[in-house]
């Protein structure tokens, strides 16, 4: 990412050169994982923990768990996964708890901190179980903690995540039915095993795929039952669950499974007669054709309770989640937590991609009854501008969604702007209309503006890089260059919705400037196939508090917050592109003072030479209190240096 106003003023950016210990030029091949991407590796169901001393304890715990007590389970280096894995997929199950409470999974902290999302919420002497995709934390485990009461808890495995390609990347559809009992089958009785294709046909996986991810309903069971989902061929069922269903209630569960070698999966029941339900959410595929996996610290993204915004019967909500906090614009797909509470009547809420169709899916997500607050794992595979579409059937209720990783093209990106524009002879000109492109990549972002003196002119060459950017695996995203260049720029004293004195300290002037800005790239910003808009990085860079590029720090931020809010009013999704908080002179304090903080927009850093961009990822420190979801270095490919972006 560069500007100019003269021939010798560069961008931070572009000062970061040779730095030692930074990745290679990795993105000549979008198929390669870097630091920080993870592949999915299967595993027969296991059961890691169990606290019951009736039942055999496993793991570090004997006895029930007491109100706010935890458990460190270590996941990592035992049971078949190796020391360095990155996650897990657990089948947790609250067993009979003395209190209405919820569980929360986590990765072990170093200190006594838990996150306020949850992962189970059970009512007293119920037992539900929930998948819980978790990032694995220190000294290779995760961390369980109970919120009231006593319980008992288990925990089953279902495999692991690592770094590179050494596993199996994943491919989100929207949801399908492969089967409802209901409809001709029959009930499935008591102790009975029954098979369903997963690979293969209109509606399954394709035939390579390792594993699945299924979401399992049961309906109307006659007794009390648990039912066990697992590859077929085995020599005999496993012991431990994945649903488990009262009498007369229907309960979905979120499932991911290995594939037995005739392309199917098992399924048990345990007691009574109970039919079921199977739709298909997305699958594996050994290699990295598919998207890999970035797993997360727990975060929230949406408590309908806070803002008094309940679902009514028939209503929908879309949620961002690609682009918006700490999940990168590129991902095609997240791992949530789906809890539906304060609900008014039976009712069942369905999570699909966001489109402009309006269609609906058949298949759901939740089942739940009047006064209930249940959650369930959502593998939700995203749709337009990188959201999700939460749909409540009958009723009134709340939605709270909390996400613990995404997946996305493998490989790194790059940022492409006016240096990279050519003339017809192929030589470097700003008022070229053709781009240099490098060679692969998982994504780009691309400049929008031009950074001269005239800031409200589009990047001549931007059509023909943001086309070849929207041939990458993950889709582009664009940059806007910020300034406040004061009284002598023409643009200054543009009308905007402010009273301006046309002075440069004045900082209505500076609200009317971002205001306008932004209002000038709204015109030029491309719509992609699916209608989505891409994402606008908003570049706050150069150390200059005052001066040809930036005025006073008060004004200065009217057009940081002036930019943001007209983003904000469009419906695009927006990011902050600025240094990292502890470089020698971060421009971000410089421009604002340090008074200017957005911690819900994510921040896209350029960072100091004695880094690697896989660091800051893990520091996630923001100067603008942001969700750090994107690094930069330079590498070189055919002798010329490019900005390349490090997806955290």
């Amino acid at each position: 990412m560069t500007r100019l106003r003269t021939a010798v003023l560069v961008s931070a950016a572009l000062l970061v050169t040779g730095v030692p210990g930074l990745p290679g030029p990795t993105p000549a091949s979008a198929a390669t994982p870097t630091a920080g991407q993870s592949t999915y590796v299967p595993l027969s169901p296991v059961r890691v923990m169990e606290t019951r001393p009736s039942q055999g304890v496993v793991g570090p715990q004997t006895g029930p768990v007491g109100p706010g007590g935890t458990v460190d389970l270590v996941v990592a280096g035992v049971n078949g996964v190796p020391a360095g894995a990155t996650a897990v997929v657990l089948n947790v199950t609250v067993v009979q708890p003395t209190s209405g409470t919820d569980v929360r999974v986590y990765p072990t902290p170093a200190d006594a901190s838990f996150p306020t999302v949850s992962n189970l919420n059970a009512a007293v002497g119920v037992t539900v179980a929930n998948l819980v995709t978790v990032k694995v934390g220190q000294g290779g485990s995760v961390r369980l903690r109970n919120e009231k009461g006593e319980t008992h808890l288990i925990a089953d495995l279902s495999g692991y995540y690592v770094e590179g390609g050494g596993g199996a990347s994943y491919t989100g559809a929207a949801p399908r039915r492969l089967v409802d009992t209901r409809e001709g089958t029959g009930a499935v009785g008591p102790g009975e095993v029954r098979d369903l294709v997963v690979r293969g046909g209109e509606k399954g996986a394709p035939e390579a795929a390792s594993a699945v991810v299924l979401n399992v309903t049961a309906v109307g069971g006659t007794e009390g039952t648990d039912v066990r989902v697992y590859p077929s061929g085995a020599a005999s069922p496993p012991t431990v669950s994945n649903l488990n269903s009262p009498r007369g209630r229907t309960v979905p569960a979120a499932v991911v499974v290995a594939v037995g070698s005739n392309g199917a999966v098992s399924l048990r029941n345990e007691a009574g007669f109970v039919h079921l339900v199977v739709d298909l959410s997305g699958w594996y595929v050994p290699g990295t054709d598919g998207a890999v996996f970035h797993p997360v610290d727990p975060l929230r993204l949406l408590d309908q309770r806070e803002t008094r915004s309940p679902l009514g019967a028939g209503a929908t909500a879309d949620l961002v989640v690609g682009g918006g906090r700490l999940v990168h614009p590129t991902a095609t797909a997240a791992v949530l937590n789906v809890t539906a509470t304060g609900v008014s009547s039976s009712s069942d809420v369905r999570v699909y991609p966001t489109s402009d169709d309006g269609a609906v899916p058949t298949v759901s997500n939740l089942n739940v009854v009047r006064g209930q607050t249940a959650p369930n794992a959502v593998f939700a595979t995203l749709g337009k501008d990188g959201s999700v579409r939460l749909r409540n059937e009958s009723g009134t209720l709340s939605l709270i969604a909390d996400v613990s990783g995404w997946f996305g093209p493998a490989g790194e990106g790059w940022d492409i702007s006016w240096p990279q524009c050519r003339n017809t002879s192929g030589a470097s000109d700003r008022n070229g209309t053709v781009a240099q492109h490098p060679t692969g990549g998982a994504f780009a972002v691309i400049g929008l503006t031009d950074g001269t003196s005239n800031n409200f002119r589009r990047v001549q060459c931007f059509a023909d890089a943001y086309s070849w950017a929207s041939s990458l695996p993950g889709k582009p995203s664009v940059y806007v260059i910020l300034d406040a260049p004061g009284a002598d720029d023409p643009d200054w004293e543009r009308p905007g919705p402010r009273d301006c004195d046309g002075t440069s300290s004045d900082p209505d002037c500076g609200w009317n400037y971002g205001w306008n800005l932004l209002s000038n790239a709204l015109t030029f910003l491309p719509t992609d196939p699916d209608g989505s808009r891409p994402m606008v990085w908003l570049d706050v860079e150069g150390p200059y508090s005052s001066g040809p590029f930036w005025q006073t720090q008060a004004v200065n931020r009217e057009v940081i917050r002036a930019a943001v809010t007209r983003l904000a009013q469009s419906g695009v999704r927006t990011g902050i592109y600025t240094d990292h908080a502890t470089s020698s002179s971060p421009d971000w304090e410089a421009i604002t003072g340090g008074a200017l903080a957005f911690p819900t927009l994510p921040v896209w850093l350029f960072p100091a030479p004695a880094a690697t961009p896989q660091d800051f990822c893990e520091q996630r420190r923001s100067p603008s209190g942001g969700p750090v979801v994107m690094t930069q270095y330079q590498t070189q490919q055919d002798s010329v240096t490019y900005d390349t972006n490090h997806p955290c």
